[in-house]
């Protein structure tokens, strides 16, 4: 009996050397393939889970639960952590130094951990998370020069960003204004952040939708500067407990800036937010916002239609006021009357009638003047062909576009839904007959921004062929049309690296992910059965249309964009553990 029970246990010994010999002998034959396809075959051998950190966003915060010089001896980076609870990447969980780490970790009361497998590539990405510097720590190693003609609205005294932080306790208030207007400027910022803490002011800019850390200010200087952003934008100086806000201009060289700007009462003292509006965006042409073939031949169908309505929806900052420009743009003929609503005017156009809502009066941060509603009435006894609406809120406001629709009008506008199928019940519930929504409404465009990936340090990757298999998963729902291709053979994607061009972001710039469905019989017959998003949904899918997501996951593959930024924007594209 003894002897049975030792030749099982050699038997069942060397099944398992058998096992381990296969897995590493699948580990070596896979080593001319990429690096996340190792990973993943050593992942299977441990069974542990498998990650691809180049779509996992990476805190500095939780990163830093374990110093860097620790990190890099023992070969790990924690990636997610919740109380004691970590969860750790490894590239190799019978390393040495990586299990004397874990053997350690183990003693300290409370303390658990689970692991994750990822490639040596995507652990050193992570690593450098320990050294991400601020943005105008970056512009040290570039020495950006902003020179005195840049800026002719705000004096002198700039020479570059990095004086903000070296010598904001000796140079005046206006200087240290200057270049935080100059620093925002050159780094095509879209909004400055002013925001009062216990012991100091932080500054933060807004540089293609993300918000960086630019450097800490000292408490005293923060009053001064809500002083002159209240000076420049004629707000009341004595008020203090009061929303106010305003706008003033920078004049350049060669063009005009308009800053918004608006202040809030804190617990700490005022905060303040400058956006600044320059005209760079609204010039863009159709086929420079984003659009794919397929869309874009939608659109140039819609467009030449000379009444019905193209709604826009996405949240703020989504850029759908840019699009609606961009379409102004197309249509603008001197054979053509158009008129805009908006609150505020943010662009000027040449050859159209822009009205502003909603006026502020000045210095007491409250609306006054016309509504939408009344702006509405009033423009189509102007005889126009084209209104522009910025944003229908309100059922009056939704009536009438929806009439002017009717009546022989091309109707621009906007609403606030989380994509293209919202639109309908959103309508609904701002009380419109459905029976006169599809007569009236020719497209609707959800849409969002995503940032382009920098030209000049993007790098190709092979992905494991798991998170490949994903991506062809995606791309099978999409549904086919004669207009556009869907790619079915994914070797390679890409991922943002980071250099002095793009300030070692690793974007510039960004683009627009989109989703369009038209009016069809599908959608008419959603609209008058009075249901759900969802159905709505169901019936532009059908009908041919690509969703937001869909269209950031092909602008990755084409290397406009990265998985990261998409999901970073939608959401998750796909679980990577």
């Amino acid at each position: 009996m003894k002897q049975v029970i030792q030749g099982l246990g050699n038997e069942e010994e060397e099944r398992e050397e058998l096992k381990n010999k296969v897995q590493n002998e699948t580990i070596r034959s896979l080593y001319h393939k990429g690096e996340e396809e190792r990973a993943t075959a050593l992942a299977n051998k441990h069974q542990l889970p498998y990650v691809d950190l180049s779509l996992v966003p990476i805190n500095s915060d939780i990163l830093n639960s374990i110093p860097k010089e620790t990190a890099q001896k023992a070969n790990i980076a924690v990636v997610y952590k919740v109380g004691k609870k970590y969860k750790i990447a490894v590239t190799d969980p019978e390393n040495y130094e990586t299990k004397s780490f874990l053997d350690n970790l183990k003693k300290e009361d409370g303390l658990s951990y689970s692991l994750v497998v990822v490639s040596r590539d995507s652990l050193k990405r992570a690593w450098a998370n320990y050294d991400k510097v601020t943005v105008t720590e970056k512009f040290e190693n570039q020495s950006v020069v902003l020179k005195k003609e840049d800026l002719t609205e705000f004096e002198t005294g700039i020479t570059n960003i990095i004086d903000l932080k070296k010598r904001i306790t000796e140079i005046n208030t206006t200087e240290i204004f200057n270049i935080i207007m100059a620093g925002a400027i050159k780094t095509k910022s879209s909004d400055i952040h002013i925001e009062p803490n216990k012991d100091y002011t932080r500054l933060r800019y807004r540089v293609d939708g993300v918000l960086q850390d630019i450097v800490n200010l000292p408490q005293k200087v923060h009053k001064i500067i809500v002083s002159r952003v209240k000076m420049l934008s004629k707000m009341k100086l004595n008020v203090s407990d009061t929303p106010q806000d305003g706008h003033f201009n920078i004049e350049l060289e060669n063009t005009g800036i308009n800053v918004r700007s608006s202040i809030l009462p804190s617990s700490f003292g005022e905060s303040i937010v400058l956006r600044i509006l320059s005209d760079e965006g609204t010039g863009l042409k159709l086929d420079e916002l984003g659009f794919n073939q397929y869309y874009l031949e939608i659109l140039e169908e819609q467009l030449i239609k000379p009444t019905g309505m193209i709604l826009t929806t996405g949240p703020t900052g989504s850029g759908k006021t840019t699009t609606l420009y961009s379409f102004i743009r197309r249509l603008n003929q001197p054979s053509v009357k158009i008129i805009t609503l908006e609150n505020p005017v943010e662009y000027r156009v040449e050859g159209i009638s822009q009205t502003e809502v909603g006026l502020s009066a000045a210095g007491t941060g409250t609306r006054t003047g016309i509504t939408f509603a009344d702006g509405l009435k009033a423009v189509v006894r102007q005889d126009p062909d084209i209104v522009m609406v910025g944003e229908i809120r309100d059922p009056e406001t939704a009536e009438i576009s929806i009439q002017a629709a009717l009546t022989g009008h091309m109707v621009l506008s906007t609403l606030h839904t989380n994509d293209a199928a919202g639109v309908i019940p959103r309508l609904l519930h701002l009380k419109v007959n459905p029976a006169l929504i599809a007569p009236a409404i020719n497209a609707v465009i959800a849409q969002r921004l995503v940032r382009t990936l920098c030209e000049h340090c993007k790098e190709e990757y092979v992905p494991a062929q798991e998170t490949i298999d994903k991506i062809k998963s995606v791309l099978k729902n999409i549904p086919r049309n004669k207009r556009m291709e869907i790619p079915t053979d994914i070797k390679f994607i890409y991922r943002s690296s980071g250099c002095s061009k793009c300030n070692f972001i690793g974007y510039s710039g960004r683009i627009g992910i989109y989703e369009i469905f038209t009016m069809t019989t599908n959608i008419e017959k959603v609209i008058l059965g009075n249901t759900s998003a969802s159905e709505a949904m169901q019936a532009a899918r059908e009908d041919g249309m690509i969703t937001m997501q869909e269209d950031g996951i092909l602008k990755a593959i084409e290397g406009r964009t990265s998985l990261e930024e998409i999901r970073r924007v939608t959401g998750e594209v796909f679980t990577t553990s």
